[in-house]
């Protein structure tokens, strides 16, 4: 990974949303790259594998806190917009060429709401597509500084790694939930302390969620006893470096899906 290349589009973003970013929660693999960038030291261990699409989270209401909504500093800043669908309002990207590379910003919200649950939201003249289980990773979000001191949030390690184990059983395509897996594994292990401070929070959440933690530990022991050694084999090649084995995974998830029970035996 070229820390330098990527850095630079992230800042890119950053400045291409103005003030909006206070309000915008970088998620989704990239999230992964801010973790390995800015919030450990990027010289230990190995780079986690990236994205070209810019998941950015974004709470349903937000304040007015500029003439210009953020779906014009977007086009003012060279994103072009697509329509994904013919919903109304239709799902939507924002794509610009940044470093040589397309960059696809989609917007996410969550789905907390009693009307229309499950449909597209305007926000700041952007449509966000509402994803359920959202509402930990927009509460728990992390500043990072940019190699160029531009601020931005990233969604908080554990809360990512907790929606990413509650979602993952509904992705369509089967390689992006290899992809979530991988996800899981790397902010686990690969983040030296900060690992261990979101292992140590994403098994606290057996107590404070604990009707989430269940549904979180019962899709994660199910797709490791249901998994074909094809599933392990493509699981492991996500990670080039090797450090990615079945065995290592295995007790990951058994670690994390087995805390709720030695809480509740020590209570």
């Amino acid at each position: 990974m070229d820390f330098k290349k990527e850095d630079r589009i992230i800042s890119d973003f950053l400045n291409s949303i103005g003030p909006w970013k206070e309000h915008v929660v970088l998620g989704g693999g990239y999230a992964l790259i801010v973790y390995k960038m800015y919030l450990v030291d990027q010289m230990t261990g190995h780079p986690p594998i990236g994205t070209r699409d810019l998941d950015s989270l974004i709470s349903r209401k937000i304040p007015e806190i500029s003439n210009k909504n953020l779906h014009k500093y977007l086009l003012e800043s060279g994103f072009e917009q697509y329509f994904k669908d013919l919903k109304i309002p239709a799902a939507e990207s924002y794509m610009k060429k940044i470093e040589g590379s397309e960059i696809e910003v989609e917007f996410l919200t969550d789905d907390a709401t009693r009307h229309n649950k499950g449909k597209n939201v305007k926000i700041s003249g952007i449509v966000a597509q509402p994803l359920s289980y959202l509402e930990k990773s927009l509460s728990h979000s992390t500043e990072f500084k940019t190699f160029g001191g531009d601020t931005g949030r990233v969604v908080a390690p554990a809360a990512w790694v907790f929606h990413k184990g509650l979602t993952f059983p509904k992705r369509a395509n089967k390689l992006k939930q290899f992809k979530d897996l991988y996800g899981i594994w790397y902010a686990m292990t690969q983040l030296e302390e900060l690992s261990k401070s979101t292992f140590i929070e994403v098994k606290s959440f057996s107590k404070t969620l604990s009707k989430w933690h269940r549904t979180f530990a019962t899709n994660l022991e199910s797709w490791v006893e249901e998994a074909a050694p094809t599933d392990w084999s493509q699981l492991e090649a996500q990670d080039p470096y090797g450090a990615l084995s079945a065995p290592g995974f295995r007790h990951l998830i058994k670690s994390l899906t087995t805390v709720q029970e030695t809480l509740v035996q020590k209570l």
